[in-house]
């Protein structure tokens, strides 16, 4: 093989990489997937994320910002169609509470979550409660708040003090 076969070859395979990886971007970028919440669906997932981890002596899932972990995980690791399912779902919840879903708090909440929890509402809001819980317990355990205060997490450990004398 000559020095010039080798170089063109080499240059072809290059180019030939760089547009692989070129077209791949673009077309992962046309593929946009957004998960966008209306406010009642907001307004229910802060509902059912309180209820699954509820304000008490430390803060619970909603005032630590959980939703904002839940919906950037649904959006980037959830295909669409669970994304739909999910978000319907969450249109469906206020007609199988009993009552009055915007005073739900406590021990009828919880009794809510065991029912869908358990799929009595259909499996379509068995499978959602569970992603829903499964992802509010990890938003809420990997917050700075928790991490910092109840699991003496640091993220550099082991200090440098450079004003250690030396001794001989």
């Amino acid at each position: 093989m000559k020095m010039s076969s080798r170089r063109a070859w080499l240059k072809g395979m290059t180019l030939a990489a760089l547009g692989t990886v070129a077209y791949y971007d673009l077309s992962a970028k046309s593929k946009s997937i957004s998960l966008t919440l209306s406010l009642a669906e907001e307004d229910v997932l802060h509902r059912l994320m309180g209820g699954i981890i509820p304000e008490s002596s430390i803060p619970g899932a909603v005032s630590l910002g959980v939703s904002t972990f839940v919906k950037s995980m649904l959006k980037d690791c959830y295909e669409p169609k669970a994304q739909d399912t999910f978000r319907s779902v969450l249109a469906q919840i206020p007609t199988f509470y009993k009552g009055d879903f915007n005073q739900a708090q406590g021990p009828a909440l919880e009794a809510f979550l065991f029912e869908l929890e358990q799929g009595k509402h259909g499996v379509d809001a068995k499978k959602a409660i569970a992603t829903l819980k499964g992802l509010t317990i990890q938003g809420y355990v990997t917050t700075e708040y928790v991490m910092v205060n109840h699991l003496n997490y640091q993220m550099a450990p082991g200090f440098w003090n450079p004003c250690v004398p030396v001794n001989k």
